[in-house]
């Protein structure tokens, strides 16, 4: 019995021996390392570069007095630079001087002086700009901006003038003008305006003084040229003539509300 007691005493002292050594070797709970989280690499976006637009300003006052300026052409009418102390950047502008009585009467008052931009290139989506007056006339004393200019007879045209205080958009189409929206704005001589149309794909929209006046859909000219547009013996003059190119893919700025029709 007592063999059988030193036996069962020999185990226990071993078991105990082995539960410490566990115990020691073994690091409490709170010891044990944690694994790190994994962190999610950031991604960083980077932003699309906006395209410089393509800009071309007018403002003739590196031009000779009398003559055409460089980068234009006269295709019907006296077009010249002219000094003019108002001008919006001075000294000088772009027009037409006083005449043409005869040739717009022989022409049974549709006679359209016209100049345009010398350099070929054709422009299809932009906004194009200046600033217009016009002196006087005994007939009219209206101008424009012409736009998508194909050739003298088939252009888009936007165009404002006096007596009859009109805002217009027009295509010239085989030599004959066709309105496509009208509204009544007031146009004094000898007041400087600034006409605008922002032409995207086949929509317009045309501004006088930076006001959105109406827009309008349609797409029968794609591209052209630019240029300047008179009515008659209108002294018209121009200044500060600027295009801005959009670039492909670009979209245009929300335009601000059209005015209301006038009465």
């Amino acid at each position: 019995m007592k063999t059988g007691n030193s036996w069962l005493r020999i185990a226990g002292i071993v078991a105990a021996g082995i539960i410490v050594t566990v115990l020691v070797i073994s690091p409490a709970a709170h010891s044990r390392q944690k694994k790190k989280p994994v962190v999610a690499p950031t991604i960083t976006v980077t932003p699309t570069a906006t395209p410089t637009p393509e800009v071309h300003v007018w403002n003739f006052d590196q031009d000779k007095a009398g003559e055409v300026p460089a980068g234009w052409k006269a295709l019907e009418g006296d077009w010249q630079v002219i000094a003019d102390p108002s001008a919006p950047s001075k000294p000088n502008t772009f027009g037409l001087p006083a005449g043409r009585l005869l040739k717009s009467l022989t022409s049974a008052l549709e006679y359209y002086p016209m100049a345009i931009q010398s350099d070929p290139t054709e422009y299809s989506d932009f906004t194009l700009e200046a600033q217009f007056k016009s002196v006087g006339g005994r007939f009219d004393c209206s101008g424009g901006l012409i736009f998508r200019y194909v050739d003298d007879k088939n252009f888009y045209l936007l165009s404002a003038g006096c007596p009859s205080d009109y805002f217009a958009l027009s295509r010239m189409t085989n030599g004959q003008l066709i309105g496509l929206k009208q509204s009544v704005v007031p146009t004094d001589k000898d007041t400087w305006y600034r006409l605008k149309v922002t032409v995207l794909s086949g929509h317009f929209m045309c501004y006088d003084n930076d006001k959105m006046i109406f827009d309008f859909d349609e797409n029968k000219i794609a591209k052209g040229k630019i240029g300047l547009w008179a009515r008659d013996d209108s002294q018209a003059e121009f200044d500060d003539v600027k295009i801005t190119v959009r670039k492909e893919g670009e979209t245009a700025a929300p335009a601000a509300p059209a005015a209301s029709p006038s009465p």
